[in-house]
């Protein structure tokens, strides 16, 4: 499988793909979105600047960088909808993006789909995590509709992943693994993440109060609700799962981290890249878990838990 690893600074290129990167993602806000609307305003469903790549300059030598390494680039253009007013300001910034040589745009508004796909017949187009598409019915409507490539939501597991790929013969599919991991399902979600400390608003402790008396199942996810609060989201994993990811005939695996320190991105590859060889070599699984958790524990500091283990099908405690 493929390692897809988020970048945001052209210094970050070599980094990263020493460490094992395939491809690179990440997003850019030409100067005409933010003179006609605010960072607030997502182009690519990031509202920090830390999250962005400086200028088109930046994204070409990123550009440049990847493909003379014989490595991708692809365009985070992924808010969930885009206005009758964005729209042709969006086809200029494509139209920049292709000519500095993007290999793919990263996409979830269905119109802004077909809209490229009439406009620039040749670009790759993958659908984000954002479309929420989450089974084959939905699938076969973006692909129909011009995508190439589907990153699965965070909430799908492995066997149904498994079924859906089968499904879909010519399609490609990623899902996320690394840090990043949310309560939330992303496609669904209206909450804004703009706050200034990074705070998101699953972070946030707030009580739920049933307006009638709570049985059993609501008492359960009321506490599942809670717990969250108490969970560093950011220690999200899925070193357990490599085995059976690579079973499924994913094409990628995509690490989360747009806006966080080259450090950490560098770290979460080479985790990766570790437990993709330890899965080709076909250890033991008990040994093989043995290490996922001994791993888990030395990167983030903390314990797992099923709120941070994105396949928690395979979570058997500590």
């Amino acid at each position: 499988m493929q390692l897809i690893s988020p970048i945001d600074h052209a210094s970050e290129v070599r980094d990263l793909l020493e460490a094992g990167a395939d491809e690179l993602y990440g997003g850019y806000v030409p100067a005409a979105w933010r003179e006609k609307f605010s960072l607030l305003t997502s182009i690519n469903q990031r509202t920090f600047a830390g999250a962005q790549i400086d200028s088109a300059d930046d994204l070409a030598t990123i550009v440049s960088a990847a493909h003379a390494a014989g490595k991708r680039f692809l365009l985070t253009l992924n808010a969930p909808f885009y206005s009758d007013e964005q729209m042709p300001l969006l086809d200029g910034y494509v139209d920049e993006a292709i000519g500095i040589g993007v290999d793919g745009v990263i996409l979830a508004d269905i119109g802004l789909v077909r809209r490229l796909r009439r406009n620039f017949p040749g670009l790759e187009l993958h659908a984000s995590t954002l479309a929420h598409l989450g089974n084959s019915a939905a699938i076969r409507c973006y692909v129909e509709a011009g995508v190439a490539r589907v990153i699965f939501p965070r909430h799908i597991p492995v066997n149904e992943m498994a079924e859906i790929v089968v499904a879909n013969p010519g399609v490609r599919f990623d899902c996320f693994f690394l840090v990043g991991k949310c309560p939330n399902t992303e496609g669904l979600c209206t909450f804004h993440h703009s706050s200034r400390d990074k705070i998101w608003p699953c972070e946030i402790p707030y009580q739920i109060e049933p307006f009638e008396t709570s049985g059993d199942i609501l008492e359960q996810a009321m506490e599942r609700q809670r717990s969250w609060s108490r969970t560093n989201r950011r220690h999200g994993c899925g070193l357990c799962a490599v085995p059976h990811l690579v079973r499924t005939g994913l094409y990628g695996l995509k690490l989360v981290g747009r806006g966080a320190p080259t450090a950490q991105k560098v770290a979460n590859l080479q985790l990766a890249a570790t437990f993709q060889e330890l899965a080709a070599d076909e250890i033991e699984a008990g040994e093989y878990r043995r290490r996922a958790m001994i791993a888990h524990k030395a990167r983030f500091g903390a314990g797992c838990s099923p709120n941070v283990c994105y396949y928690p099908e395979f979570y058997q405690g500590e």
